[in-house]
């Protein structure tokens, strides 16, 4: 049937470590339910699109890297639409909108994003939807999601537009035909700290809207002030607009042959990983400091790593032993932290395009996975809020759960999640009816990444030396995580040099100990 049709839009993303990807699978996974297909691909698989004829419109999610460099898969593309020779009006038939990820702790902020957005205004593309900029030094879902959430009606007005719709277009336009005045409503401000969103946008079915229920909270109904477990009104009185549940991809299986876990140089993608002793470590800072500095001196002579001050490299963390046996207990799994796991897509999945996360080893441990794969320690996003309130079963913490994933709980979500710096566990004990599977986690634990330092030392000046300088990070306990935590590479490495840090240790020979490790 004609409504059964989907207008399509090209969706063209550019990653260095899986950020811009996941946006995009988001976006293409929303699509659906908004009667959109998105056409996935990433920049640097040319041969899969072409903008000098695409005529659907274009959505750009990309990173930025090093000194504001787009990362290497756009490298190509970047390369192609700068040539001198290209014709004003080279891309005057395009019509795009544009993502960018950046980190305003970087002088180049979003630059890669800026450069492409940049380059096709001059060559005559037009937006049909603004520029969003978006700061992982503040949370990027601050400015993603708004984002999304007003890309829908804008390819919507964009496919009205088009002079050229076929009858494909009827079942879009239908849906608008009611509400005629929404096409005007969008009110997205170029400067992404006032992105905003008019509430009256059309309701699609990728929403749910749930009636308030007559239910009581965890918290006491007397309190007044919301909490990461109790809200007030008007939140709590609210019909709730929630995200579409995503459907499973993933299956796991226990298996109870033994072997050996994989190496950690398996782990990362590209370039050479070594790993080395530690030799030197000292406190910069007094004790009475606001923040504590350490300077550490690792020992690369038997390594072929080549660098200059102030390079870049890469320490590969695992996450705290004792949050990884937390979460197995929690999780009814610690009699199984040793059985190696095999992990595959699951057979019918409704995920489009659902591959194994590339990340997780063919062959490895339950325990390693939950230590050197998955990022446990992440902020969860709303679609794993969303997936959690199903594996929930008191009705009250089930309710919570969809007022923080909600458009109506967006505050709460940013102020008891976002900025509290809450992450799964913090969730199960604070919704302890929650109990989701291993497959679920799997899903929505994003990759634990390599933390990222700047060399401080010169190897003319030490040869066979690297040193490097960084503050440990720490977060304070608060009414919506209870326990103070240090950052997951810096604790780790804190722990790591404990021993050296002791004047009256200091003569330890720091090989015997477990060496830290590095990724060029």
């Amino acid at each position: 049937m004609c409504c059964d049709l989907k207008r399509r839009f090209l969706l063209l993303y550019a990653t260095q470590k899986g950020q811009a990807k996941a946006i995009a699978e988001e976006i293409q996974q929303q699509a659906g339910a908004h009667g959109l297909e998105a056409d996935m691909h990433c920049l640097s698989e040319m041969d899969k699109y072409n903008l000098e004829t695409e005529k659907d419109p274009v959505v750009i999610v990309i990173s930025t890297t090093g000194t504001g460099d787009p990362p290497d898969t756009a490298r190509k593309f970047v390369k192609k639409i700068q040539d001198k020779n290209l014709p004003p009006d080279h891309f005057a038939h395009l019509q795009y909108g544009l993502l960018g990820l950046g980190d305003s702790e970087y002088t180049f902020f979003c630059n890669g994003g800026k450069t492409v957005d940049r380059r096709l205004q001059e060559l005559g593309a037009r937006h049909f939807y603004d520029t969003g900029l978006a700061d992982d030094c503040v949370g990027l879902e601050l400015v993603v999601d708004p984002w999304i959430d007003g890309l829908w009606l804008a390819l919507k007005e964009t496919f009205l537009l088009q002079k050229d719709m076929n009858s494909d277009v009827n079942a879009v336009s239908s849906s608008l035909s009611t509400a005629p005045h929404i096409v005007n409503e969008l009110n997205l401000s170029s400067e992404v700290q006032n992105l905003k969103l008019e509430d009256e946008a059309v309701r699609s079915s990728d929403v749910l809207t749930q009636k308030l229920v007559d239910i009581n909270l965890v918290a006491s109904t007397r309190d007044t002030e919301p909490s990461l477990v109790h809200s007030v009104p008007p939140v709590s009185q609210s019909a709730l607009n929630i995200p579409t549940l995503p459907p499973e991809c993933i299956e796991v299986e226990f298996q109870d042959n033994h072997g050996e876990n994989p190496h950690l140089s398996s782990l990362i993608s590209e370039g050479a990983a070594f790993e080395v002793p530690v030799t030197k470590a000292v406190q910069l800072t007094r004790e009475d400091a606001i923040k504590t500095a350490l300077l550490l001196e690792l020992d690369i002579a038997d390594t072929v790593f080549d660098y200059q001050p102030g390079d870049a490299f890469c320490v590969i963390c695992p996450n705290n032993v004792n949050e990884v046996e937390e979460l197995l207990h929690i999780l009814g799994l610690s009699e199984k932290a040793e059985c190696f796991v095999c992990v595959k897509v699951k057979q019918g999945t409704k995920k489009k395009g659902a591959t194994r996360p590339q990340h997780i080893p063919e062959r490895s441990t339950l325990k390693f996975i939950l230590t050197w794969c998955l990022e446990i320690r992440a902020i969860p996003k709303k679609a794993f809020l969303r997936a959690l309130v199903e594996c929930t079963s008191n009705v009250g913490e089930k309710r919570r759960l969809q007022e923080l994933c909600s458009k109506q709980g967006a505050s709460d979500y940013t102020r008891f999640i976002r900025d509290s710096h809450v992450c799964l566990l913090d969730l199960l004990h604070a919704f302890p009816s929650c109990k989701p599977s291993l497959n679920l986690l799997i899903e929505h634990l994003p990759k634990l990444q390599a933390r990222s330092y700047s060399v401080s030392s010169s190897s003319l000046y030490q040869p066979g030396k690297l040193c490097f300088v960084f503050n440990i990070v720490e977060f304070p306990a608060c009414p919506a995580r209870p326990v103070s935590r240090k950052g997951v590479c810096t604790g780790w490495l804190t722990e790591l040099v404990a021993p050296l840090l002791n004047p009256s240790k200091n003569t330890l020979d720091t090989k015997g100990g477990s060496p830290s490790t590095e990724k060029v």
